[in-house]
């Protein structure tokens, strides 16, 4: 039986796949994946993602701006994402990476807050899902889209959080994107977690060319591991590979709309 497999959040406009791209592609079809949906980190590389799209069929992108890459230039980011989002373009499937990063105690917050909330609006306006990185900030993530309520929801990228937590943005419409570190023998909490979220709000991702799976650390990650990804959620939830692979496919097709 081939698997059919999509990598939910992979940074393809990055090295060492940037100029290698028809190499990296072949080796992730040949693993079954044949999709993929390349987030943005800021301003600095939303025409490389959207080139992405046209040169590629498999690839989608999202526009966005990361907690971590967000530039004293920030107001003016804003309203040029607002402005890229007015023009039609069915290869734009959500906004991201967008979110919060409260793990470094020198990042500013209440911009990051705010550079956050302005892009869950325009998820809202627009009726886009949301590709969120949410990182020892779960709680004010939640609070801002209670408050918002995005309609399409979206997913949380490199989940590690409680359960409890998992299933506050599964309340709110999210789904909970599972990578490499699942295999992990010290991820033993997020391996708990993972075991016993229901399996239509689970996604597969690699983030690739970073988080590496166990076995590969040292090395750029890429595409072709979400089967790997695939078995250790399978072994995890003592769940069949096809089983896991036919159901997250539907998810992710479900939510970018592709």
């Amino acid at each position: 039986m081939a698997f059919r497999f999509i990598d939910s959040h992979c940074h393809f406009d990055f090295a060492p796949f940037k100029g290698n791209e028809a190499l990296y592609l072949q080796m992730a079809k040949d693993r079954g994946v044949t999709t993929f949906i390349v987030p943005s980190v800021n301003q600095s590389n939303w025409n490389q993602v959207n080139g992405l799209s046209k040169q590629f069929d498999g690839i989608y992108y999202a526009l966005g701006i990361h907690p971590l890459f967000i530039t004293s230039n920030y107001e003016k980011e804003l309203e040029s994402l607002a402005a890229l989002l007015d023009e039609e373009n069915n290869k734009c499937v959500a906004i991201g990476e967008c979110g919060l990063d409260f793990w470094h105690q020198d990042n500013d917050k209440e911009i990051q807050i705010s550079v956050f909330r302005q892009q869950c609006l325009l998820a809202k306006k627009h009726q886009l899902p949301l590709i969120i990185h949410s990182r020892k900030s779960h709680d004010m993530v939640v609070k801002l889209l209670r408050e918002i309520k995005p309609e399409r929801g979206g997913v949380i990228h490199g989940f590690s959080g409680s359960l409890q937590q998992a299933n506050q943005f599964i309340e709110l419409g999210f789904y909970i994107g599972v990578g490499g570190v699942i295999s992990y023998e010290r991820a033993k909490k997020t391996k708990m977690v993972v075991s016993q979220l229901p399996l239509d709000k689970i996604l597969l991702e690699t983030d690739a060319p970073d988080m590496p799976l166990f076995g590969f650390q040292g090395q750029k990650n890429t595409p072709d591991k979400v089967q790997k990804v695939c078995k250790h959620l399978a072994l995890i939830r003592k769940e069949s590979m096809q089983t896991i692979s036919e159901t997250v496919y539907k998810n992710t097709t479900s939510l970018f709309g592709i």
